[in-house]
């Protein structure tokens, strides 16, 4: 069994570009989102390659399945949202499921696999990877994340103003952030929660998952477990891709690196930053100490956290040096 690297990130974070990049390495046997739902996806969340990067992991899956699991809807294998948002939370993952992973991370040769459905499976997935699996965590800067689903992709929804954006409370999917924030709303750390707007049910599900991942990441995988926030990427590609090499003990490919030059863009700014409703929806779900864990110290203050204090404080954050506080 080779070594394998796991990829998770919250939707619109960033997971497919960083894929789009590892695909370059001639070593490494790259899957996309084996968990998802059955459909075509030209180009993916990043529309940097004309391919579908779904395409070979829906034939290897559906091979699987009529040779393990025959007359088992596919549908099964859809763990998550967009049509079963209800299996994405929680710990539990289903033997179809992990039967299905485990014939992808037992091949004899360097896997990655990039999911944006693993922050709540980590402990069933540990089980199943290779021993010095590498765990990758794309993070995103919230308000960019909210902005980039309801926008859609390329801004294609336009916003009059900053106070209809903020308001919006429309049913919309927002890549499955509807579904699954409806889901976390029932817990009791939100029942002061009326009525949310759409942007804070998507930071609302950010939170969840930057949080899952986190604590599970660090504990289950120690020092081979790498934050990595999506600007960080835009801001220095090469940089950014060689520290997952770092943590997988290989040097970063050339032909990686130089497809990272040409092909990630740069570092933007959130719509409405400033806005004074960021940091108030912030404080209102409780989202200071993700914020600060992240790598976003400022919005966590803004959201009623105080800077850290002491190098002390500022070690016992995170195992690994691959992970600084900025």
């Amino acid at each position: 069994m080779a070594q394998a690297i796991l990829m998770q990130g919250m939707r619109r974070s960033g997971t497919t570009i960083l894929y789009d990049a590892l695909l370059e390495d001639p070593e490494l046997h790259c899957f996309y989102e084996p968990l998802r739902e059955d459909t075509e996806t030209p180009g993916g969340g990043s529309g940097a390659r004309e391919t579908d990067p779904f395409a070979e992991t829906r034939r290897l899956r559906l091979e699987y399945r009529d040779r393990e699991w025959p007359g088992l809807d596919i549908a099964e294998f859809n763990l998550g949202g967009p049509g079963n948002p209800e299996a994405e939370i929680g710990p539990e993952l289903p033997e179809h499921c992990a039967g299905f992973l485990r014939t992808l991370l037992s091949r004899d040769e360097q896997v990655m696999i990039k999911e944006t459905r693993f922050y709540d499976k980590l402990a069933a997935i540990r089980g199943i990877a290779p021993g010095e699996t590498v765990l990758i965590h794309v993070v995103r800067d919230p308000r960019a994340v909210a902005a980039s689903m309801m926008m859609g992709k390329n801004r294609s929804r336009a916003y009059g103003s900053a106070d209809e954006f903020f308001a919006e409370r429309e049913k919309r999917k927002l890549w499955s952030s509807r579904q699954l924030s409806r889901i976390l709303l029932q817990r009791p750390e939100y029942s002061r929660v009326r009525r949310p707007a759409n942007f804070e049910r998507i930071l609302l599900v950010w939170k969840h998952t930057f949080e899952s991942t986190w604590r599970d990441g660090r504990e289950l995988f120690g020092d081979r477990y790498v934050l990595l926030r999506n600007e960080e990427l835009r801001a220095d590609p090469v940089a950014a891709i060689a520290r997952v090499y770092e943590a997988a003990g290989r040097p970063t490919p050339p032909e990686v690196a130089q497809w990272a030059r040409g092909k990630v863009k740069d570092p933007e700014v959130p719509f409405a930053a400033t806005d004074p409703r960021w940091s108030e929806a912030f404080a209102k779900l409780g989202m200071a100490p993700a914020l600060r864990e992240a790598g976003y110290p400022q919005l966590a203050e803004s959201a009623g956290d105080p800077p850290a204090r002491g190098i002390g404080r500022l070690l016992g954050r995170g195992r690994s040096s691959r992970n600084p506080v900025v």
